[in-house]
């Protein structure tokens, strides 16, 4: 059964346009889902029915999705997005979910406004790229502006499902793939420069109970990575490892995804 739909259109951010949808209860614990890269609102469209009782807020960040493309962007404006949203629906004691890169995105976010922040769930967080991997991201950088999306789309594709999934999962992948070679190839360039330049979190700063979704088979984030960054954030986070699970969480395993958001409204 579908969700109430309470909003769906654009409100102003610092960068431009932000295209945001509402819907479920609202008078329930609100959930603020953030993106990854080549994401948009549906790439969590696989949650919704599962969370019916909450207050769930989606958007497309600057350069994604049906939001306006700026002429630059960095992590810290994309937290700006974030807050603009908080912002215009007066959102507090958030359930903050994010995937990949908008899950460095949230955890910069529940850094900055810890106390806003009622528990955080992260679906494989990416991590800012050592010296010796921001040349590849600015080689996909500038192959996205020369070729295009689908120069890229294939390969970003197969890397970052598990390989049952891309077997067995032909609608998911499917749906991964459109979100993708939709999106502008600029606003994509610009969060690829996003994430090559970014900074680490402070993540001591980050009070929430958080959840660390780590799959056994993402080769984007891996498992050694949200290792790392759980015990970063100290004993009020926990790594959970799904077997058979790549880089797309919410498309692979979205009844236990649902299922670790809930816990941690409890």
């Amino acid at each position: 059964m579908a969700s109430k739909l309470n909003f769906s259109g654009h409100i102003e951010g610092p960068n431009g346009l932000l295209y945001v949808e509402r819907e479920g209860n609202p008078a329930g614990p609100s959930i603020l889902f953030v993106h990854g890269l080549g994401g948009t609102t549906n790439a969590y469209q696989t949650l919704v029915s599962g969370l019916e009782e909450f207050d769930l807020v989606r958007f497309d960040w600057s350069g994604h999705g049906r939001s306006a493309v700026p002429k630059s962007t960095s992590i810290d404006l994309y937290v700006d997005d974030c807050k603009a949203v908080i912002s215009h629906f007066g959102l507090d004691q958030i359930i903050l979910v994010g995937h990949s890169l908008g899950g460095l995105i949230s955890l910069h976010l529940a850094s900055k406004i810890p106390h806003a922040i009622a528990a955080l769930v992260l679906f494989g967080p990416v991590w800012p790229p050592p010296v010796g991997s921001q040349a590849a991201l600015a080689s996909r950088a500038a192959a996205v502006r020369q070729g295009g999306m689908a120069s890229v789309a294939d390969a970003v594709i197969s890397n970052a499902f598990a390989t049952g999934s891309l077997r067995e999962r032909l609608g998911e992948v499917a749906l991964a793939r459109e979100m993708l070679t939709r999106q502008h190839p600029e606003g994509y360039a610009l969060a690829i420069e996003a994430l090559k330049d970014s900074a680490v979190p402070q993540l001591k700063a980050i009070v929430a109970p958080t959840k660390v979704l780590s799959g056994e088979e993402d080769k984007v984030s891996t498992v050694e990575t949200g290792k790392s960054l759980a015990s970063g954030i100290g004993e009020h986070a926990e790594q959970i490892l799904l077997p058979g699970v790549g880089h797309w969480y919410m498309l692979e395993a979205s009844t236990k995804c649902a299922e670790i958001i809930k816990s941690v409204a409890m």
